[in-house]
């Protein structure tokens, strides 16, 4: 399997897998060094810790295809999986349905704006509205059990606008991660002008009201900042 880290946090371990699918213009996973590890190694690194949880991500973990013995193999030895996925894999997700606690899937943007999808994925406008049928699919298949929808808050995308638009794909998630675009070097390289974070947490936390309206947790990750708002 090809990992772009391993490492253990916040009472986590994290495995970071390399490949995706998409070719986001904004995003660092794409061409960060990779090497490869097998499924064996991987499991004894996770046998000598005593955190429960592990969380697989990356860029697009669905696409090794490692993935599901290291998910079933993980979970025989009573670790709580949680997998990120862009959502392109349902096949993928309801394979590893019974063995994994729950899901993070993220969401670019309103299911209806494809030329967003487009400029956002680096994908063809075919590819993009295959990808918006995939991504329904894969909700359908992650709402059986713990979701965290996450998405990257790029203003000329998700906005008081989109995000009503969204709602309907929010119904059935556990919580909703706003993120707040260049809050952290880590995860992002500065795309349509917006090279430092951007909206304000101010203006995010707007965005979560809306997004209350559907769901019950709203998490805002920025500038430094975490925290956790609930339906009153």
């Amino acid at each position: 399997m090809k990992i772009t880290g391993i490492s253990e946090e916040t009472g986590q371990i994290r495995i970071e897998v390399a490949g995706c699918n998409m070719r986001c213009p904004y995003c660092v996973h794409i061409k960060q060094p990779s090497e490869e590890l097998s499924v064996e190694r991987l499991l004894e690194y996770a046998a000598m810790s005593s955190t429960e949880d592990v969380y697989i991500a990356g860029a697009e973990p669905t696409l090794q295809k490692d993935l599901i013995p290291l998910i079933e193999g993980l979970h025989k030895t009573g670790k709580r999986i949680i997998l990120k996925s862009n959502g392109m894999k349902p096949d993928v997700l309801k394979i590893a349905l019974p063995f994994v606690y729950g899901f993070v899937i993220e969401i670019k943007a309103a299911s209806d704006d494809i030329s967003g999808i487009m400029e956002l994925t680096g994908m063809s406008e075919k590819r993009s509205k295959k990808y918006v049928s995939l991504l329904t699919d894969s909700l359908s298949i992650a709402n059986n059990k713990w979701l965290r929808i996450w998405i990257r808050v790029i203003p000329e995308y998700v906005n008081s606008d989109t995000v009503q638009r969204i709602l309907p794909d929010l119904e059935f998630a556990s919580e909703v991660m706003l993120y707040q675009f260049m809050s952290n070097p880590d995860f992002d390289i500065p795309f349509m002008g917006h090279d430092s974070p951007s909206p304000s947490v101010e203006e995010i936390e707007e965005l979560a009201e809306i997004v209350l309206s559907k769901v019950a947790k709203v998490r805002i990750v920025g500038e430094g900042r975490k925290h956790l708002l609930q339906r009153r």
